[in-house]
Formats: structure tokens, sequence, C-alpha cells
């Protein structure tokens, strides 16, 4: 006998643990354009091992936007710095479920292991009409065995997303694991491919490597070179673009980064985060930028700036003067100008305010300040007029928030261990919370820094994400990456992934409540959060959510949309 416990999207089933009862589930409502999923855990009933079928039995209305994944196991050795922390579900090294990839030719079942399949009911681009859907999920080996969730759909829809949303996109990770060439035709190929899953799962901003990316890179060492701004330099004196005779003159060539901006456009992608100007944590260097250089005697493909170039210093500065006019008039010839962000430098220090206010200064002169974001924790930055638009760490956020900025945005990495995040230690309710508590502080925009990192730490090596999901033991597990590099070269999501799409789901079904309320409340984003009992609800305090809550308040939310009690 095979036993099937079908269960929420934020059960976790582990192989080495019993399920959790809490997490069972029979029936759920959606909206009818969004995506909807549930899970089926089983086991032998008896000391046994063997092979089962699995498939889905639905009407014809919906089947057609079914699909049913495999959720297999990932290594983690280092789930959390302190194993003591209560967040943590799992704390201890082991397998954790985190890929969903197609059902394997051979699906094994044992008695004393759970196992599950990941159910998903995507109405995102074929609407559903209203009504109620049995889905029988059948696992069988020589009897059949089977469980039926009921599908409600209710008719009302979700809004667009509102919300600015980029998770770095390394592409030279993509170069490492599957060994082919920037710009070559495999590059953009999977390229795209992994673009378009960021798309489909909330991510909607991409970030565009005009020169490698000076992030994650030991100090003198080196990235692979993406780079998608090509620069001629011309070493022998002349005149520079503003007629000043003996500086260093520059031309530059954009077609890739056209080109860039295209496969976006194609894949979803709608906003654009032009990498870092200067070198992470304080704008001391230049990043990495190549360039063809020539002279009387010739012509050489070096290295003209890097870790040997003070970010502040006039050499680069006058390179940066002639590039950012052109640069920008590329933007706006594109028609993407006004869905370009650009970064100084990532989380810089009190100790580099001064640097800081200078390169941020200068960039100034060429974009506006309110389209200048960078990572940080210090408000100082904001009260000094250094950051328009912050983008501050969760932990930190309130204080900012005291402070109303024109333009704010949220993000955690690592080192957010007490706040929303998306671990795989986690408990997955601490990954889709995020989507309430974005909407309750209305921020504009949300930054992690691990689409696909397939290196260990600074970027000393490169890794195989299906083996470490700690960039080789340095952050805890599922912080560096929330897709895997498929065989064909897509883009597999984690079980991750999918939560965080459903937290962005929530959150624009939160909107639709506000806009529901707008004409009633002056203030409708906080009548939504009295009318849902978020009033206590912060970045920093949430000790009254757990999987089944945010189950039910989803609910909630779905039938006052539609109007059923």
């Amino acid at each position: 006998m095979i036993k099937i416990e079908l269960l929420n999207s934020l059960a976790k089933v582990y192989p080495d643990r019993d399920i959790d009862i809490k997490d069972r589930l029979q029936s759920g409502c959606m909206l009818k354009n969004e995506v909807y999923s549930f899970q089926a855990a089983y086991r032998a009933d008896a000391p046994f091992q063997g092979t089962v079928n699995i498939f889905t039995e639905a009407p014809d209305e919906i089947k057609d936007i079914i699909s049913i994944r495999y959720v297999d196991y990932v290594p983690c050795d280092m789930p959390m710095y302190d194993r003591t922390l209560k967040s943590c579900d799992h704390p201890e090294p082991g397998l954790f479920p985190d890929i969903l990839r197609e059902l394997p030719a051979v699906r094994w079942v044992y008695s004393n292991a759970w196992r599950s399949v990941f159910i998903s009911i995507d109405a995102s681009k074929k609407p559903v009409a209203p009504g109620k859907y049995d889905i029988t999920v059948h696992i069988s080996n020589d009897a059949d065995h089977s469980e039926t969730f009921t599908l409600d759909v209710l008719d009302a829809e979700l809004p667009e997303q509102r919300l600015t949303v980029t998770h770095w996109f390394h592409t030279d990770s993509l170069c490492n694991y599957y060994g082919f060439e920037f710009d070559s035709d495999e590059y953009w190929r999977v390229t795209e491919n992994f673009a378009k899953t960021a798309a489909e799962y909330g991510i909607n901003m991409l970030l565009t490597p005009i020169f490698t990316p000076p992030l994650d890179t030991a100090p003198g060492g080196e990235r692979r070179t993406i780079q998608l701004v090509d620069v001629i330099r011309y070493e022998d004196g002349g005149e520079s673009t503003d007629g000043a005779a003996g500086d260093v003159k520059y031309s530059f060539g954009f077609e890739k980064l056209s080109k860039w901006i295209a496969m976006c456009k194609r894949a979803g992608i709608r906003y654009f985060e032009i990498s870092h100007l200067f070198t992470q944590w304080g704008c001391k260097y230049a990043p990495k930028v190549m360039a063809e250089c020539r002279t009387s005697s010739g012509t050489e493909y070096r290295r003209i700036f890097g870790w040997e170039t003070p970010g502040c210093s006039d050499e680069y500065l006058t390179f940066l003067s002639q590039l950012l006019p052109e640069l920008t008039d590329v933007l706006r010839a594109e028609g993407v100008f006004d869905q370009c962000y650009f970064h100084v430098s990532d989380e810089p220090s009190a100790e580099v305010m001064e640097d800081y206010r200078k390169c941020a200064g200068f960039m100034r002169r060429y974009v506006p300040s309110d389209r200048i974001f960078d990572a940080l924790s210090d408000i100082t930055f904001y009260r000094n007029g250094l950051v328009t638009c912050p983008v501050v760490a969760l932990d930190h956020i309130h204080a900012f928030i005291e402070e109303r900025p024109p333009h704010l945005w949220a993000y955690y990495c690592c080192g957010q261990v007490t706040t929303a995040n998306k671990f795989l230690a986690y408990p997955a309710w601490r990954n889709r919370m995020l989507g309430a508590q974005l909407f309750k502080y209305g921020t504009e925009g949300f930054l992690q820094w691990g689409y696909n990192f397939y290196n260990t730490h600074l970027s000393l090596e490169s890794v195989d994400p299906y083996a470490t999901s700690t960039a080789g033991g340095w952050v805890p597990g599922g912080d560096p990456f929330v897709v895997y590099p498929s065989k064909d070269g897509s883009a597999l999501p984690s079980l991750r992934l999918e939560i965080f799409r459903e937290a962005m789901q929530d959150m624009r079904a939160m909107e639709a409540l506000a806009s529901k309320m707008a004409g009633t409340f002056p203030n409708p984003r906080d009548a939504v959060s009295i009318a849902l009992g978020l009033e206590e609800l912060r970045f920093d305090k949430f000790d009254f959510i757990d999987n089944s809550y945010l189950i039910n308040l989803r609910e909630r939310i779905n039938k006052m949309l539609a109007g059923v009690k």
C-alpha cells in the first residue's frame, strides 16, 4: 500500500523526518489569473522499496495548465551560522528539498522516507473560469492509490506587479558551468532562458553588466570578463571628447548592450540594473574594464582599469565622463532609460563616506539622483543626501521607514538571519511573509544578491550548485542561488523560488484589495492592514505567523476580493 498526504505549498518534506500534519490540505482557493500550488507526499505503508507511477487527473478546463514536478534534494553542509537559532526548522546538515524538476524516469518509493511532488495550476497566461475543480493525484504501483484536491477558482484577478524586483544575475556562472564563452551563441541562448524564468517568477529587473560587475571578487583577483560595452582607448594623445588636448580619448561600442536589452524585452524583463561603477564596500577602486588599446605601433586588448585604479582618480573619472553621456544617450534611444537604475558601490561603510560622496556626486552629473540606488545599512548616507533611493537591509529598515524617504527599497542576504529570508533551513513561511511586509510598508523595490551565484567566497572558484548550496561552506544554504542549471540550458526553479512567487502574488492581492477600498478609506493600505489584522506586522516582528496563518490569510483576501463570505 502507498500512503499519500496532500500538503500545502509551504510544506517541506525531508527524507529524514515525518511530515507535519499541520500542513495537510484537501482544498484551496485561487484567483482566476494566478499560479496555485500544492504538494503530494508519498511513502510505502509497509517495509518496501519499489517504483511508482505518478500522474494527475483533472477536468478539461484546467488539465493543460497543470504541471507536476519532482521535489529533489540538495546537500547543505552549513544550514545556519548558529544552529541554536529557533528560526530554523532543520538546523542540522543534511539533504534539503529544493530542486523542482521533471518526474524522473524511475520514481522510487520507500517505507522509511517520504518523497513529494509539487503540483501547480498556472492560470497566469490563461485565466480560468470561476468554479470548483477536482484534481486527483494518482501514485500507483501494482494498485492505484489516489487522493483528490478541490480547487475553488474565484471571480477576481490579480493586478500587474507594481514592485520592482532584482536578484543579481551572474552570467559568468553560466559560462563557467556550461563551458561556453561570453557573447557566443550559446551564451545568448542560455542567458535568455534564465532571464525568462526570472520574469516568470516576479523578477522583473536584471543586473546589466556594462562592465564585469565588481561584486564578490577577491582584492587583486578577477572574475571572468562579462562586458557589454566595448571600449577603444587611444593612447597616443590627441583631443578628448571635450576638446582638452593631451587627455586619453575613448570610443565605445554598444552593440552587445543593445542585444542584451532586446533579449530582456523578449524575456519579459522590464527594468535594467546597470552594474556598479565602483568596487564593493566603498568606491575604493574601479571595476575591471577591458579595452582595445590603440597606439601608432599597434593594437592590444587588455585591462585598463581594475584593482590598481583608485575609484576617485582623475584617470577613471575622465573615462566615465566620456562614457556616461554616450551610455545614457544609447539607453534613451533604446527607450529604456526611464527603466534604468545605476549603482555606485554596494554596501559602503562610514569609513569611505567621503569617497562615496565624491563618486555619487560625479554620477549625478549624468544620471538623476532618484535613479541611483545602493544597498546600505547606515542611515547617515541617506540623511546626508548621498543616496536618494536607499536599498536597505531588512534588519535596519525601520529607521529608514521612520524618515519616510520618497524612494525606498529593501533587501536581504546572508546577514539577515532574524528577518524574512529564503534559506534552505528556514520554514517556507519565512520566505512567503515578505509579500505582506512589502505591501504594508509600500516599498518600491526588492533586491537579493543571488539568482545564480555558482562561485565560492570572493569567487575564488566556481562550484557545482547540485553539490554545494552554501558557496563552498561560505553562507547558509540557499543564499547564493534560487535556480539550478539544467542539461538543456534552461533554469530549473527551486522550491524557494516558487514560494517567493507566492509572496509576490500575496502582495499583488493585497494591492487589489487596497484598490477596492480606495473609494471608502483615505489610506487604503492602512485599511487593508487593519482589516487583515496586520497592525503589529513589522520587518522585525512577525511572531504570529506560520504556514497555516499565511495560507488562511490569502484565502481571506481572495474571498474579500471576490465578494464571497
